[in-house]
């Protein structure tokens, strides 16, 4: 082991608040995404969100869920930053050390589930006339899965294929790379940080590529760490009071987007970074067990984001074989599928994604102490 490898320790931060969020959005997600059951083929069939399962209650996860995606890539910048920033500035981790942790956090899970989908979208059209959800499930979209490079270029050479939710991770690797390269040559201060990010939300509003949309959410995640690495030396006091402030004007704004005086989507870039602030700042229990438990939900992000439509298929394989359509207006569905996709997510954080992991770390000489100094226990997601 190389001894330039070991990282100062960053700013103690409890992250319980974010280890919360991050449970929240991956529901949030998972709620967006059942409208999956009512598709036939790749448009939803005679589909009212008003007769979701709960709507009364989960309206505004069946409305605005798909915003957890930006949510994750916020929170990815927010603990890269955290964790990996100082030391790639100081020249402290290996480019290869960095990709290794990576690729053992993000790619076994990756292909488990890539299979998975490929299996099930071939038993799906043997008894039906198109694939379910996603249509491209080509053998040369598969080989672009498997170098999790197939949505680099959505929408201009490319589409949804396989794991649809893949699209976002694969994003967030080119933000990654840009990290790493720019963190090596001009820093993670907050002139280099803002100057960043004001050229790619000129990129993100002159383009509208998702390409730029997940770079800009990335470093404004970053944003969030200077922000909190200012406040840092604040009193308690002062502390609840800003924190305070800001989640009254985010409840504002979403009041304002419930009563349709403004759009979610031309809000959501500062409303994002603000959401990860507030509860970084203002959800800290004091409580180990409960930090364990936010912990512990945390960690079930990463699967539950990919398992969740794989098993969304072979619901729909299921149904099919037995000559029904998914009844998704049921409530007994939503509350299987929820329950299923959270304990088979964590069966697979503690039996396949973390000693996939660790046996990957220890073959090529990355141990778990080092790899747990240098984040790598945080899902980036």
């Amino acid at each position: 082991m190389h001894t330039h490898d070991t990282v100062s320790p960053p700013l103690a931060l409890n992250l319980a608040g974010i280890d919360l969020l991050r449970f929240a959005s991956a529901l949030a997600v998972l709620f967006w995404h059942y409208q999956h059951f009512s598709f036939v083929g790749a448009v939803p069939f005679e589909f009212d969100n008003r007769e979701e399962p709960f709507y009364g209650a989960l309206s505004t996860f069946y409305h605005y869920g798909k915003f957890g995606v930006q949510v994750f890539w916020s929170i990815s910048g927010f603990i890269f930053f955290w964790k990996y920033g100082e030391a790639l500035a100081a020249g402290r981790i290996e480019a290869g050390r960095f990709a290794l942790l990576r690729f053992s956090r993000l790619y076994p899970l990756h292909i488990l589930t890539l299979l998975l989908v490929a299996l099930g979208q071939a038993l799906f059209r043997a008894s039906h006339p198109a694939y379910f959800v996603y249509q491209d499930n080509s053998l040369p979209s598969f080989f672009l899965q498997l170098g999790v490079v197939g949505h680099w270029f959505y929408p201009l050479l490319s589409s949804i294929s396989f794991n649809g939710p893949i699209w976002s991770v694969a994003l967030e690797l080119l933000a990654y790379v840009l990290f790493f390269f720019l963190s090596r040559r001009i820093g993670v201060r907050a002139r280099a940080t803002l100057a960043t990010v004001a050229l790619l939300a000129l990129g993100h509003y002159a383009s509208g590529l998702p390409a730029f949309e997940c770079l800009l959410f990335f470093y404004l995640g970053g944003v969030v760490w200077l922000a909190a690495r200012r406040a840092a030396p604040w009193s308690r006091r002062r502390h609840r009071i800003v924190n305070a402030a800001l989640a009254l004007l985010f409840l504002a704004v979403c009041a304002a987007v419930r009563l349709r005086l403004v759009w979610a989507d031309h809000v959501v870039v500062p409303m994002v970074p603000l959401l990860v602030y507030v509860f970084l700042q203002g959800v800290q229990p004091a409580g180990e067990r409960v930090r364990r438990v936010f912990g512990e939900l945390g960690n079930l992000t990463y699967a539950s984001y990919l398992l969740h439509f794989p098993l969304q298929l072979y619901i729909a394989v299921a149904c099919g074989w037995l000559g029904y359509a998914v009844p998704w207006r049921s409530p007994w569905l939503f509350l299987g599928f929820v329950t299923a996709t959270m304990v088979l997510s964590y069966w697979c954080y503690r039996h396949v994604e973390r000693p996939l992991q660790d046996w990957i770390r220890r073959r090529w000489g990355t141990s778990a102490a080092t790899s747990t100094q240098l984040g790598g226990n945080v899902v980036p997601i």
